[in-house]
């Protein structure tokens, strides 16, 4: 079912909502992260933005050895990802914050971003804090509804129910023009995301890569 988009926003919206399940995107990594995380150099640090409970991050780090920071404004949420790392013994750190505000002082070599339902303005605010937060050569991964999903396609009505907090292949292709985009295509996607985001939906992706001196501007692969 769609989601009250006004009230998504907030805390308020989600702690119940977490309180209420037991994982409530289930315990598996988001499916397109995992398929491109061969990307990432061997025990990096990951950051994922909007991150819930952790379930991508923290598979990450089990998987992969990588070193995690799971950012979310819910406490609720970020308490189950404690409880998660410190059953499975895996490297992350929660970080209690608003992504829209958040400005800390450090890069990572990945940067992680899915499904986080924001409005136009506040996007351009999440993109650059992306890549602000990406060394050099880092990676960012990011999957959102695009506006098609509402359109008459056999989609299915799940995730954000207005058209401006969905994001276009044109929009992002802006906003990382100076960086070496690897991957930025609209996609038709069953998604299985936990008990919430599942069904046929129409999303785009992007691969994207901090450009070093010498890259070059459009890596598609």
């Amino acid at each position: 079912m769609p989601e009250d988009d006004r009230a998504s926003s907030h805390p308020s919206f989600w702690d119940p909502r977490y309180a209420a399940h037991d994982h409530l995107f289930g315990t598996d990594p988001n499916a397109f992260v995992a398929a491109e995380a061969h990307r990432l150099p061997s025990e990096c640090a990951v950051v994922e933005l909007g991150a819930g409970e952790g379930r991508t991050v923290a598979w990450l780090c089990a998987q992969h050895g990588h070193w995690g920071t799971a950012v979310d404004f819910s406490r609720t949420a970020l308490a189950q990802a404690d409880r998660w790392a410190e059953q499975e013994g895996i490297s992350l750190q929660t970080v209690e914050a608003d992504v829209r505000t958040w400005a800390p002082e450090r890069q990572w070599d990945a940067v992680i971003v899915t499904f986080l339902q924001l409005l136009p303005a506040e996007r351009a605010a999440l993109y650059q804090l992306m890549r602000t937060l990406t060394r050099p050569g880092g990676w960012m991964l990011g999957e959102w509804f695009r506006p098609a999903h509402l359109a008459e396609g056999g989609y299915d009505r799940i995730g954000p129910s207005r058209a401006d907090r969905m994001v276009s292949v044109e929009e992002l292709r802006g906003a990382f023009a100076e960086d070496v985009i690897h991957r930025c295509t609209p996609e038709d996607a069953q998604l299985n995301e936990g008990g919430v985001l599942v069904g046929r939906a129409a999303v785009v992706r992007l691969v994207a890569q901090r450009r070093e001196t010498g890259a070059t501007r459009d890596g598609s692969d």
